[in-house]
């Protein structure tokens, strides 16, 4: 079958991995993929910059949300031609702030669209962390966008009660988790070795982070652990406006020696940068509706994976036996957590043995986008009773 994979956003941070790793699943699958987007072909970041990542950066917030809804129209006339074109079986879309141009040319041309929702844009709670000047017109884009999708396919369960809210029919909702690669992130990675002694970590038990360091990532949670785990390091592998003042509350608690900040590294070099922690840690979520890649990069590492408790973690990862959770924002709560791991090596490697396992089962990009298809065949025939993650939709009989 031919897909048409459409987005707006600049494909250069997680969302760049995400789209290539969906791409290269349908491909595995035997389908073709063309890609439709204003950074180009783009693929893990490849590509000329968004037209809409160079008018945010000098239009008024205002006036980029104006130009954003006027697009819709370049986007409807452009994608009619491009579906003629090209012919496909299904359009595969990545939500955007006032994106619908794309969603009508398929829906008036007859093509099957799947709405991949990452973030409810018009929801109170997102709204606070990104106010908008017009929250109305995106509550109308975004509950047209949802009507419009033959399936909408979202990220978290959270974000299925987001879109159900919005009036959109069970029948058409999809929940579909972030995967990993199970290929890639592969707990035979013997790289971890190099990076400990690079590090001069050897002898330490190793709590990992990854990631752009932001506030709202509230990394400072990991430090009293520090202060009371002997033998204890925190590396951070990633960079960003945060961390100054990480470095800041580490020196007045008297861990600055052990945190380890090694800045940002290629997505490749993920994987022996993960296979060097003992315990990988997701700190927050700060809106509670996100699937993070990042923790399911560490289950394919077969890594003890510590998380907040949020109904979107739990969507993934199962307290207890593919990770241990902790109550969100309780320093002391995630303390005892890491010191409980620190001292149980057996623990570690059975949570993640059995972490490694959900990503091989049913976790990964390729599992995905089989259910993406099989969701997508199952309400063109008329037969969906509403859809899952969890299951399969029967085969036609």
């Amino acid at each position: 079958m031919k897909i048409l994979y459409h987005h707006r956003t600049l494909a250069d941070g997680a969302e760049g991995i995400h789209i290539a790793e969906m791409v290269e699943a349908f491909e595995a699958l035997g389908h073709e993929v063309t890609m439709q987007s204003l950074a180009g072909a783009n693929r893990r970041g490849e590509g000329r910059p968004s037209v809409f990542g160079r008018l945010k950066a000098w239009l008024p917030a205002a006036a980029y949300e104006l130009a954003a809804m006027a697009y819709n129209a370049v986007d409807y006339l452009a994608f009619r031609r491009a579906i003629r074109r090209h012919r496909p079986g299904l359009v595969y879309k990545r939500h955007a702030l006032y994106d619908i141009g794309v969603i009508m040319a398929a829906r008036h041309e007859g093509i099957p669209l799947v709405l991949e929702v990452n973030r409810p844009y018009s929801s109170r709670r997102y709204l606070a962390f990104e106010p908008l000047h017009f929250p109305r017109a995106t509550r109308w884009f975004e509950r047209r966008a949802f009507a419009l999708a033959t399936v909408v396919a979202v990220v978290s369960s959270p974000l299925r009660d987001f879109v159900l809210e919005a009036g959109t029919s069970p029948q058409r909702v999809l929940l579909l988790p972030n995967g990993a690669n199970p290929d890639r992130f592969d707990p035979k990675h013997d790289g971890g070795r190099s990076v400990r002694r690079r590090l001069g970590v050897d002898d330490c038990v190793v709590i990992g982070w990854a990631g752009i360091l932001r506030e709202w990532h509230r990394l400072e949670l990991l430090l009293p652990a520090l202060q009371v785990i002997p033998n204890a390091v925190l590396l951070v592998v990633g960079d960003g406006p945060d961390r100054r003042r990480l470095e800041q509350l580490a020196d007045e608690m008297g861990v600055r020696s052990r945190l380890l900040v090694i800045g940002r590294v290629a997505h490749d070099s993920m994987p022996e940068h993960v296979a060097a922690m003992d315990i990988s840690v997701a700190s927050d979520d700060r809106t509670g509706v996100a699937s993070p890649m990042k923790v399911l990069e560490y289950m394919a590492m077969a890594r003890a994976v510590v998380a907040p408790r949020m109904p979107n973690i739990e969507d993934f990862l199962k307290d207890g036996t593919e990770g241990l959770l902790f109550r969100p924002g309780d320093s002391k709560d995630l303390a005892d957590v890491l010191g409980r791991l620190a001292k149980d090596s057996e623990l570690r490697e059975r949570l993640g043995a059995a972490a490694r396992i959900r990503i091989e089962r049913d976790r990964n990009w390729r599992h995905n986008a089989e259910l993406v298809i099989d969701a997508t065949a199952a309400i063109v025939a008329g037969r969906s009773t509403g859809v899952s993650s969890e299951s399969r939709l029967p085969s036609e009989g």
